[in-house]
C-alpha cells in the first residue's frame, strides 16, 4: 500500500504496528472424497487477500488412489480457496482447529458438500443472500439501464435508469450491512463481506462487531485490515477533511485534491465500465456551466485499469474537468484511501477541504449544489 496518500503520520503509525504485529497462528485440517480426482494430482489450498485482491498458495494436497486428499496447514486462521485441477474452486473459512471435509453434494452432482466449518457453514449463507439480493435488487434495473444505453436513449430516460441502478445497489449494500450484523456477527466470515459494507448504514454496530472480532482474534492479518477500512470509514464520513490525493492526467499532467482549496468540489470515481457514472459524466458539464463562476469544480479518479479505456470514454463523455489515474483500478491508493469498493462513488468537499455530502446523484446533487450557490 501507498501511504503517501493517506494522512502522514497515522498512515505510517498504522503500518509499522500492524508489521510489529505478532501473527496468530492455527492447525486446521483439509480432507475429503471427489470420484472426479485423479490419483496423484494435487489440490491447492489457496489464501485469500481481499485487500490486495490476490491469493497466495498455502500449500498443496496430493490426491490418493482412492481419490481421497487430506492435510493439516498450520498458518493465520482466514479466508481460502480449494481449487481443485479443473479449475473449480471451494471457498472455505477456517479458524483455529476446524477440520473441514469436502465431499460430491449429492449423486452425478456437480457441487460441493463442506462440513466440519461453522465458519464456512456462514460464508456460504452469506454468498447465497448476496447473490440472492443481486438478482431481486440490482439485476433488473441494471438490464434496463443497459439496454437503453446500447440503444442510443435520450438523456432524461437515461438519468432515470441510473437512478434506478444506483438505488438497487444502494438497498442490495444495506442488505448485506444487515446479514453480516445479524448473521455473520464475529465469525471469520466477517473478512469476505467487508468489502461491500456500506459507510451510511447501521455502521456503528458494524464496528462493534468489529471490535468484537478483535477481542476474539487480536493478532490476525484481516483483524487488521477490517480495523483498518473501519478507520478509513471515520476519515471519509460526514465532516471528515478529506484525505491528500494527486495524480497524472491522461497527457502526464499533475493533479491534486489540494488544488482545489477555497472551491465547493465534487470528487468522483469513475470508470469506462460503470453506465452509471457514465451518465453522471454528461450530467457534470451542465452542473459545471451553471456554477464554475460560482466556486464550483469536478476532480475525478479514474479507476480503469487500460489508459485507452480512459481516454476513449472521456472523450466520448467530453470530460474536459481535472482528473487522474493510476491504472491500478481497485488497487489504486487514491481508491484505498476513500474505502472505494464498488462505483459509482462520489464526495462533495467544501472550500476547506470538508466533506459535506457523499454519492450524491443527479437530481439529489443539483439540488445541493442549488442549496449552496442560490441562497
Amino acid at each position: 500500500m501507498n501511504f503517501k496518500h493517506l494522512p502522514h503520520c497515522l498512515s505510517l503509525l498504522f503500518a509499522w504496528t500492524w508489521l510489529l504485529l505478532p501473527t496468530a497462528s492455527a492447525d486446521f485440517s483439509v480432507s475429503g472424497i471427489l470420484d472426479r480426482l485423479e490419483p496423484g494430482t494435487t489440490i491447492q489450498l489457496l489464501r485469500e487477500d481481499l485487500d490486495q485482491r490476490n491469493r497466495t498458495l498455502e500449500g498443496e494436497i496430493l490426491v490418493e488412489a482412492n481419490h481421497s486428499f487430506k492435510a493439516t496447514f498450520t498458518g493465520e486462521p482466514g479466508l481460502f480457496s480449494l481449487v481443485l485441477p479443473s479449475g473449480e474452486a471451494v471457498a472455505l473459512a477456517m479458524d483455529d482447529g476446524q477440520k473441514v471435509t469436502v465431499t460430491t453434494a449429492h449423486a452425478n452432482d456437480s457441487g460441493f458438500r463442506i462440513t466440519g466449518s461453522p465458519d464456512t457453514d456462514i460464508l456460504q449463507a452469506y454468498e447465497s443472500f448476496r447473490k440472492d439480493s443481486l438478482a431481486r435488487l440490482v439485476y433488473p434495473p441494471r438490464a434496463l439501464l443497459n439496454q437503453a444505453n446500447d440503444a442510443g436513449a435520450d438523456a432524461a430516460t437515461m438519468a432515470r435508469l441510473s437512478a434506478g441502478e444506483v438505488e438497487g445497489y444502494a438497498a442490495h449494500k444495506r442488505e448485506l450491512n444487515d446479514f453480516s450484523i445479524e448473521q455473520v456477527k464475529t465469525s471469520i466470515a466477517l473478512y469476505a463481506t467487508s468489502l461491500r459494507w456500506d459507510a451510511d448504514h447501521r455502521i456503528e454496530e458494524l464496528e462493534a462487531r468489529v471490535d468484537a472480532f478483535t477481542q476474539n482474534h487480536p493478532n490476525l492479518t484481516i483483524t487488521s485490515s477490517m480495523a483498518e477500512r473501519m478507520r478509513l470509514f471515520k476519515l471519509t464520513a460526514i465532516g471528515a477533511i478529506g484525505s491528500p490525493i494527486s495524480g497524472k492526467s491522461i497527457d502526464g499532467k499533475p493533479h491534486s485534491l489540494e488544488d482545489f482549496r477555497g472551491k465547493t468540489v465534487l470528487l468522483d470515481f469513475w470508470a469506462s465500465w460503470c453506465v452509471p457514472c457514465r451518465v453522471e459524466n454528461r450530467h457534470y458539464r451542465g452542473l459545471l456551466e451553471k456554477y464554475t463562476s460560482d466556486g464550483f469544480a469536478v476532480f475525478a479518479v479514474n479507476l480503469d485499469e487500460s489508459r485507452s479505456a480512459w481516454g476513449i470514454a472521456s472523450k466520448r463523455d467530453g470530460v474536459t474537468w481535472p482528473q487522474i489515474s493510476d491504472s491500478l483500478g481497485w488497487k489504486s491508493p487514491a481508491a484505498v484511501a476513500y474505502n472505494v469498493g464498488a462505483l459509482p462513488l462520489s464526495f462533495l468537499l467544501d472550500e476547506n477541504g470538508r466533506i459535506i455530502a457523499r454519492n450524491l446523484r443527479g437530481e439529489q446533487l443539483a439540488a445541493k449544489l442549488e442549496e449552496l450557490f442560490e441562497k
